[in-house]
């Protein structure tokens, strides 16, 4: 189907009944290996991939990663999860009244919300594309006409952060996400202000822990690297530890980002009514879909909070599209939008999801917007 040329359907029309629920689960080579704060090491990302048919013939899809230390999310059970409690929900159901059916998704089970959001975005970009409508529309339509992209660096060597930063830069990037919490703080506080020094002071920058600093070291690290101007330290110590948090928030000079201890909408109001966080990474496989995140992001925006929204490393242009358009309908984006599709060795649409000049367009096609590529799919499933 060509999703380009798609006409726009009544909203009185018949309803659209689902008749089948795939889950599939793939394992895509990463073009180098990323090393998350702590030490992760990655080769491969695995997600899981939501084929959603209507009776009609329409095909609605979406895409969650597994994320064992962050949402506890892994692949053989977020199989499960859809196949034994979400499908048997979704199928007969009427796919246009999704509000109903995310509610019975939140639910079915306790937890599994990266299951969730795959199947919520699968059921938006199928009303979207019988609609005959892209996926920002459904979500309230643009409140700005660009988005700002990261870049995420995360190399052994700060000369190869340096060297791929200026890469990026002549593409047009302005905005990058150093992963830290890897090395001795020293040698991280020293790699901030040697990538400050080589980009300027035009360039934004911020840095993501991961969890994987000791409130020693988290403290070493903003003093230390207050200097070189860092928009937002994210997610420094373990997602339980909000005293910690706050200790260390009283005496931070750069503003503190939770991401892992953002586990709910409730966690992000009980760390922000604590004075824990400036901002928050929203994540739909945290949050478990299209709307709940757009809900949060009100909230926190509500709250002055500052928002970023963000992929797992290595989800394909499926989930990417989701958050663009999220991005783009959300009432603010204020740190950027980290979007992960181009660490991938081949991605899962015909036309990737791609960055120009540091910033990230909206599709504009019925639903996602994006072409499926379902031999991609074949491909990269993990056969148990």
């Amino acid at each position: 189907m060509n999703t380009s040329k798609s006409k726009r359907t009544p909203l009185n029309a018949e309803p659209l009944m689902i008749r089948r629920v795939d889950a599939i689960p793939v394992a895509i080579p990463l073009t180098k290996p990323i090393v998350m704060g702590g030490g992760q090491r990655y080769e491969h990302s695995e997600s899981l991939i939501v084929r959603i048919e209507a009776a009609n013939g329409l095909v609605g899809w979406g895409e969650a990663s597994a994320a064992p230390t962050m949402t506890g999310d892994m692949l053989a059970g977020m199989v499960q999860a859809v196949e034994q409690h979400l499908a048997p929900l979704l199928v007969g159901s009427n796919a246009l009244l999704r509000a109903q059916l995310a509610h019975k998704l939140s639910r079915a089970v306790i937890g599994n919300t990266g299951p969730k959001a795959a199947c919520d975005v699968a059921l938006h970009d199928l009303a979207g594309r019988h609609l005959g409508v892209p996926l920002v529309e459904l979500l309230g339509g643009k409140a700005r006409e660009s988005v700002c992209a990261l870049s995420q660096l995360g190399n052994s060597r700060v000369e190869d952060d340096i060297a791929e930063a200026r890469t990026r830069r002549r593409e047009g990037y302005r905005f990058f996400k150093l992963k830290v919490g890897v090395k001795p703080v020293e040698e991280e506080i020293g790699g901030v202000h040697a990538l400050r020094k080589a980009l300027g002071p035009d360039v934004i920058l911020c840095a993501d822990a991961n969890m994987s600093m000791t409130p020693s070291s988290a403290r070493k690290f903003v003093l230390g690297a207050a200097d070189a101007n860092i928009l937002f330290l994210e997610q420094p110590l373990r997602d339980h530890d909000l005293v910690g948090a706050l200790a260390l928030a009283r005496m931070s000079p750069i503003p503190l980002c939770a991401d892992e201890s953002a586990h709910s909408l409730e966690s992000i109001m009980n760390w922000r009514s604590a004075g824990a966080i400036a901002g928050v990474t929203l994540k739909t496989i945290k949050l478990g879909g299209m709307a709940s995140t757009a809900r949060a992001a009100i909230v926190c925006d509500a709250l002055g909070m500052s928002l970023n929204l963000a992929s797992k490393t290595g989800e394909s242009s499926i989930g990417a599209a989701a958050l663009v358009h999220l991005s783009y309908a959300i009432p603010n984006i204020d740190w950027g939008i980290n979007i992960t599709n181009q660490y991938l060795s081949t991605d899962l649409v015909r036309q990737p999801i791609g960055q120009k000049g540091g910033s990230v367009e909206c599709p504009t096609a019925p639903g996602l917007g994006i072409d499926v590529d379902e031999r991609a799919i074949a491909r990269f499933k993990v056969v148990s």
